[in-house]
């Protein structure tokens, strides 16, 4: 297949690939082909950066034969990328840009930064993509940059100081459609469909278009308002004899990763999706589908207040699923409406209209905090010069902008002196990425709030509750290691395990401003953190950071087990190395530097193992396993006296 883009570009970047450069084009006319070949051609370290961590895996996938390359999918707050190695690292925007602010030694050898959707700028995900964009200027390091859909292609050239290649039809044509009943029209093309019956003519006329597109061997992504739409809907399409399956972003990882590799192996031929499906992957998808045009509206607590309509760039970054490069040679988007009035309007708005921003500005203070992060020592003059030459602060006015800057000094989070610094309270506060607004919110003048309603109201944690009022119970129960399957019903285990990472996530950032404060209640806050990662009381930390699964670690805390040493001990007894087995651990491999730092722990094991169910003299247990192995035994309770022999005792629950 050829791709005029792909040639397009590279005629102007081997003669200058030092420039940046701005590709604009619609969604299938190969951009990513561009990034991936850039990728394995230049010099290290190059790197990567998208919205999704799909995204930058299916990029990875595809040049990690060629190049050595390295994938970072890790929480955007922890301080875990000191060793990245790689010729290329891909990664999401906002993890890169935590990498920058924690000022990692192997970012001096970046020599080109790729972004992908870079239209994101104007959304909540813009901060990211402005401090990377800040960061990479400031090193003078070439910039290309990937996007579908521009209403502005003018200021993203001047922000990026990039030249534009761009191209305005798709390498596979895309065919753009209204269906009414009973009745599809393409352009000046239409068919009349015969329906078979009157009760529900929305959906047999989606399942009519569903027939005629199966029927070509091809498939189809429909796309609905919902999870609980996408879910009864696939349902529905089953037994009308479709191989349908449905996703949206309430399914595990695992579970979304089957329905696609089900989608690109032929054994689906109708998927039914949220948005969550709206870009990212290149999949086999020759239609797209609008059964629906609305969205959820929610507040910031994540709870619903109605349907919104999808916006013109949303629905264009849709309907470019349909007619993938390497998969088909044409595609087709189809809005299904009610009437031939409705159709008319929505063709003008979706397929004809001006695709206006949905701007979202990121927040001031906590730019302004990220990039003096990176810059310490900065005059107040370049920090206002370089927030102007930003995407959304290039009109800042001097007042706003000295308005911010009184803000973090009053905040503590900033010094001026002999330059401007971040305090050590600035740099907790930017290095757990959060917002400056979430700092504010925490409890710093209360000695006596519970700092886990505080996690759960924080503007991170509130929406992924998504409604439910049982967030403390949620929390508690998961922290104890209690069963959390019949709290919070209304979320799926995806939703569910969202809110204990966000917590996770707040939490740590809470222990890391206390710290910095000299508070003393950055201990609880930090047990908080470690108990919302883990999942267990504070009892069974040891355990589960030595790879022991949740389940198996709070029955092992029930029998009074809560030391590795313990457990190698105890696992001489057949019932624990079942337990152990069954939950999938590899005793002996978990075991084998215990037992090589301390041979009684091993003797005592292997006394457990020949003399449990038995009667023994403590005369045979010395001779065959040392004196030392008896006080051992007696110290954890397991041996007990059976008249003039003795015999163990078998742990049993003690809560």
């Amino acid at each position: 297949m050829s791709f005029p883009l792909f040639d397009t570009f590279f005629a102007e970047y081997y003669a200058n690939p030092d420039e940046n450069y701005l590709i604009t084009a619609p969604t299938g006319s190969g951009k990513t082909h561009i990034a991936k070949k850039v990728l394995v051609e230049s010099e290290p370290i190059s790197v990567y950066v998208s919205p999704l961590k799909a995204l930058s895996a299916e990029v990875y996938n595809s040049i990690r034969s060629k190049i050595d390359s390295t994938l970072i999918e890790s929480d955007v707050y922890e301080d875990d990328l000191h060793n990245v190695k790689g010729n290329v690292i891909l990664t999401t925007y906002e993890k890169f840009d935590s990498a920058i602010r924690h000022n990692y030694r192997w970012l001096s050898k970046v020599r080109r930064v790729v972004i992908d959707e870079v239209h994101n700028v104007e959304t909540d995900r813009g901060l990211a993509i402005e401090n990377v964009v800040l960061w990479t200027k400031s090193r003078d390091l070439p910039i290309i940059s990937l996007s579908a859909t521009l209403h502005s292609p003018a200021k993203y050239l001047k922000w990026l100081n990039a030249k534009l290649i761009s191209q305005d039809k798709r390498t596979v044509p895309l065919h753009e459609c209204v269906a009414y009943p009973y009745t599809i029209k393409c352009g000046k093309w239409e068919e009349d469909l015969k329906p078979s019956r009157l009760s529900r003519p929305r959906y047999e006329l989606l399942t009519l278009l569903l027939k005629k597109i199966v029927s070509q061997d091809r498939n189809a992504l429909v796309f609905v308002k919902s999870r609980r739409s996408a879910e009864s809907l696939a349902i529905e399409l089953r037994r009308d004899g479709f191989r349908a399956q449905h996703y949206h972003s309430g399914m595990t990882q695992v579970d979304r990763r089957r329905a696609l590799e089900m989608l690109i192996n032929g054994e689906l031929n109708v998927m039914v999706s949220t948005t969550a499906l709206s870009q990212g992957v290149n999949l086999p998808v020759y239609a797209v589908i609008f059964y629906e045009l609305k969205l959820p509206d929610v507040n910031e607590r994540g709870e619903f207040k109605g349907w919104k309509d999808i916006s013109t760039a949303q629905f264009r970054q849709m309907a470019g699923r349909a007619g993938r490069p390497g998969y088909d040679s044409e595609g087709m988007a189809v809005i299904i409406t009610n009437s031939e009035r409705s159709a008319i309007e929505l063709e003008n708005r979706y397929f004809h209209g001006q695709i206006s921003s949905q701007y979202v500005k990121p927040d001031l203070s906590t730019l302004t905090l990220a990039f003096i992060s990176w810059n310490q020592g900065i005059g107040t003059e370049e920090i206002e010069n370089s927030l102007r030459s930003s995407y959304n602060y290039s009109q800042i006015e001097l007042e706003e902008f000295t308005k911010t800057i009184k803000n973090l000094e009053n905040l503590k989070l900033i010094e001026n002196k002999k330059g401007v610094r971040t305090t050590s309270l600035g740099k907790a506060v930017a290095l757990s990425y959060i917002d400056v607004k979430a700092f504010v919110g925490f409890p710093l003048d209360n000695n006596d709030i519970d700092l886990v309603s505080v996690i759960l109201s924080s503007h991170e944690v509130a929406p992924s509750l998504r409604g439910c009022k049982e967030g403390k119970d949620l929390l508690t129960r998961w922290m104890n290691g209690e069963s959390i399957n019949e709290v919070c019903k209304k979320l799926s285990a995806k939703d569910i395990n969202d809110v204990i990472s966000n917590a996770r996530w707040i939490s740590f950032a809470m222990y890391r401003v206390m710290k910095a404060l000299n508070d003393k209640r950055s201990e609880i806050a930090f047990d908080t953190y470690v108990r919302l990662k883990y999942g267990v009381p504070k009892e069974g930390i040891n355990l589960v950071r030595n790879g022991i699964p949740r389940e198996l670690a709070v029955h092992l805390l029930k029998i009074g087990i809560q030391s590795l040493r313990s457990l190698c001990v105890q696992i001489g007894f057949k019932e624990i190395r079942e337990k152990v087995r069954d939950a999938g651990v590899q005793a002996e491999l978990l075991c084998r530097k215990v037992y090589s730092s301390d041979l009684l722990v091993f003797d005592v094991r292997r006394a457990i193992q020949e003399f449990e169910g038995r009667e023994f003299q403590v005369s045979d247990l010395i001779r065959k396993y040392g004196r030392r192995s008896l006080p051992e035994l007696i110290s954890m309770g397991l041996l007990m006296r059976n008249g003039n022999k003795f015999i163990l005792r078998k742990p049993s629950n003690k809560r």
